[in-house]
């Protein structure tokens, strides 16, 4: 038995899976790089430390799961859950069975399957990368939607659910192939995943949970995959020349599309970044 009374569903095993926390990350200051106004350092300052603080609680939702043995669900309860999800400006709802091999070595995950939540950065924020105004946006949505998943998996622990909640800043399992399986976009080739309706300006999080789950509806996504093949702005404009020309393929599944030391270094050199959200096409809105 595990220190919370039950045990967990998988605890990952995959070698080329390691979980690094980013303590770069953890000791940015309360503000940007440039000068701003007091109110809006404020506000910035409000989104980063609510997205750290989310990001440990989402760590504590596995706990209280003892009683959620149940796994059956109504005929409407995932309409529902979407109308829910959908009321608290989530964007994207897919659904996918957990893949042991996406998850972080050693890291215990609570659920056989996953809900997948996507939500958009907006564009006229992004636009302006990299400035405080779109590392604002970017926090914004770490820490709105990080508070949905967690209000989102406490909901289905009450409904009798065995339920975990992953952070997007930050979870237990490797996102992006899961939102592919899901058919949510394509993986590009700096690593995030492109979808038609936003290019690459959405955070994703997880829900992992024991109750069954719908099939999510298929959709084609060839010729936007040809698109991100062909395309390459992402490599060539990278600020910190961390994405690689050619991603690196490991063994279970794993691809490395980014120097994670370089993109992290030009995170904190150039205000931010987040350069790759505003240059690729399919993210551009007028």
């Amino acid at each position: 038995m595990t220190e919370i009374g039950i045990e967990p569903t998988y605890v990952g095993t995959n070698e080329n899976l390691v979980f690094i926390v980013p303590k770069e990350l953890f000791s940015m200051s309360a503000g940007p790089a440039e000068v701003i106004d007091r109110e809006t350092a404020k506000i910035f300052s409000k989104y980063i430390r609510g997205t750290f603080k989310g990001f440990q609680e989402a760590r504590k939702t596995k706990y209280n799961n003892e009683n959620n043995t149940k796994t059956k669900v109504s005929p409407n309860f995932w309409n529902e859950f979407e109308k829910r999800a959908k009321e608290l400006d989530v964007d994207f709802i897919a659904y996918v069975p957990v893949n042991e091999n996406y998850i972080f070595k050693d890291l215990k995950v609570y659920g056989k399957n996953a809900i997948i939540l996507g939500m958009e950065m907006k564009w006229d924020k992004i636009k302006t990368a990299p400035s405080a105004t779109c590392e604002i946006e970017v926090f914004r949505v770490y820490k709105v939607l990080g508070d949905v998943t967690i209000q989102l998996t406490e909901y289905l622990k009450e409904q009798g659910y065995k339920s975990e909640a992953h952070h997007p800043f930050g979870g237990k399992l490797l996102y992006g192939p899961l939102v592919v399986a899901a058919g949510l976009g394509v993986m590009g080739r700096n690593g995030l995943i492109i979808t038609p309706e936003f290019g690459p300006r959405q955070r994703w999080s997880i829900i992992t949970t024991d109750a069954e789950i719908p099939e999510s509806p298929k959709r084609s996504l060839n010729e936007l995959e040809e698109f991100c093949k062909s395309c390459g702005l992402c490599v060539e404009k990278c600020k910190g020349k961390a994405v690689h020309k050619e991603p690196i393929h490991k063994e279970k599944g794993i691809i490395t599309h980014i120097n994670r030391s370089k993109c992290i270094a030009s995170i904190l050199d150039n205000n931010y970044c987040s350069y790759c959200l505003r240059i690729c096409p399919q993210g551009e809105r007028n």
